[in-house]
């Protein structure tokens, strides 16, 4: 056997396991770009805007996160407040399900948002965490919120002016 016959009868196999080699690494490649997580948009800032005396829930715009591992707890709770006229723009699973004790997290604890959200509950704990964009996040627990009855909603605002937060709702539904 001559060299040139040895080439064209390695030729076709080598091509097909060097394709099959580019083949693998390309659908690696694109397995492991598929499971990276999405980088969540940061929401912008909320916006000082004369809205009168007080502020109303259907200016309030709420997360409702699931920090238990039992299903459907942010989609009902999501109902009750959407009920309650509150703005609900998204119902998701928290990072974690190990959450002990329902809270309501936002800017602070004096922001009207905050104040709205915290009186469609009985004795919820509030987290601080310094946001700018004027939403509020309510994480369900193994310890769940009592919705508050009879409630007449409404955060007194002395100068008239409330930082708005502006989101766009695709699908209020959540």
């Amino acid at each position: 056997m001559d060299a040139q016959t040895v080439v064209r009868a390695l030729k076709t196999p080598v091509t097909l396991l060097l394709l099959v080699a580019f083949v693998a690494w390309a659908a690696s490649w694109a397995w492991d770009a598929v499971r990276e997580p999405i980088e969540e948009r940061a929401l912008p800032a909320c916006v000082a805007t004369n809205v009168g005396p007080e502020l109303t829930p259907d200016r309030v715009y709420v997360q409702v996160l699931n920090g238990t591992p039992t299903s459907g707890l942010a989609r009902r709770l999501a109902a009750l407040l959407r009920a309650d006229g509150f703005n609900v723009y998204r119902t998701t699973n928290a990072p974690t399900t190990d959450h002990e004790v329902s809270e309501v997290v936002g800017s602070s604890e004096q922001a009207p948002e905050v104040v709205l959200v915290r009186q469609a509950f009985t004795d919820i704990p509030f987290r601080a965490d310094g946001r700018d964009n004027a939403t509020v996040d309510v994480i369900i627990g193994a310890q769940q919120p009592v919705a508050a009855t009879g409630v007449t909603f409404s955060a007194p605002l002395p100068d008239e002016q409330a930082c708005l937060a502006q989101i766009t709702v695709v699908n209020s539904e959540g």
